[in-house]
């Protein structure tokens, strides 16, 4: 098995791992020693760009988790260069039509899944990695094997097929952006509404039933747990700014109780 994060879920059931915003290498380097299983580099949002991007996935290699890249949309600028750089898995934000996913494993994959255009680039090691020194043949399948397209379903129209969706050859998972996908559907940030659940549940069995993975977004350990309980393959706890802000407000308050105290 050439993926990090399909053997990660393998081994433990549930693949843990969070979001950057605005790390740098040396702090996805240290996300490494807390064992971690993978990091997701937010070029939809982040500020990063294509060398950045392979230094963090870099970082990411070297301590042995899944790097993986969300990109900001469906172009093959986009995609070429986060799978040519190494990403083991690749997340599509906003997408609604059943095209917008057959689009999307048309740039991804290689012939014959799909049409990724050809380059042994710093990924494969340029071409000097074990499972890259092969045949063409073998070196397109391996590559197909080792990343992984894992779209997002965020958006009410992605939810109405998602059945037909999760079908389609190519897609190895889906990714639910809960955030977006409550406020598609009418109900910003409302996850305990029962129309909410229902929606994920159906994500769930519709990538269960086509057996493919399903990943999801949370905001926080309580919501993870309840995620992981679910049967969900894989879950990105919080975000890097978030848990910055966090821990350092913490230890802000703590000090200060003893400045007033004083």
């Amino acid at each position: 098995m050439l993926n990090k994060l399909k053997i990660a879920i393998q081994e433990k059931e549930c693949a843990i791992g969070t979001f950057l915003g605005v790390s740098t290498p040396s702090i996805v380097e240290i996300m490494g020693y807390t064992g971690m299983d993978f990091v997701i580099i937010d070029t939809e949002h982040g500020p990063y760009d294509n060398m950045p991007v392979s230094d963090l996935i870099r970082a990411a290699d070297s301590k042995g988790m899944s790097p993986v890249v969300r990109i900001a949309d469906v172009t093959h600028k986009e995609i070429q260069r986060a799978v040519d750089n190494g990403a083991e898995g690749i997340i599509i934000p906003c997408l609604r039509s059943v095209d917008d996913f057959k689009k999307a494993v048309d740039l991804c994959k290689f012939a014959p899944v799909g049409n990724r255009g050809f380059i042994k680039a710093r990924g494969s090691g340029f071409g000097n990695e074990d499972w890259a020194n092969g045949t063409l043949e073998e070196y397109m399948y391996n590559s197909n094997e080792k990343v992984l397209l894992l779209p997002q379903c965020e958006t009410v129209e992605a939810l109405e097929n998602i059945e037909e969706i999760a079908g389609i050859s190519g897609i190895d998972g889906i990714f639910i952006g809960p955030f977006d996908l409550s406020i598609s559907m009418g109900i910003p940030g409302q996850f305990d509404a029962p129309e909410f659940q229902q929606a994920i549940d159906r994500v769930l069995k519709a990538c269960k039933e086509a057996g493919k993975l399903c990943m999801i977004f949370s905001s926080n350990i309580d919501e993870a747990k309840g995620y992981i309980n679910k049967g969900f393959d894989a879950v990105a706890n919080s975000i890097d700014t978030i848990m910055f802000m966090q821990v350092y407000k913490k230890m802000m308050e703590d000090i200060m109780e003893v400045i007033s105290d004083r």
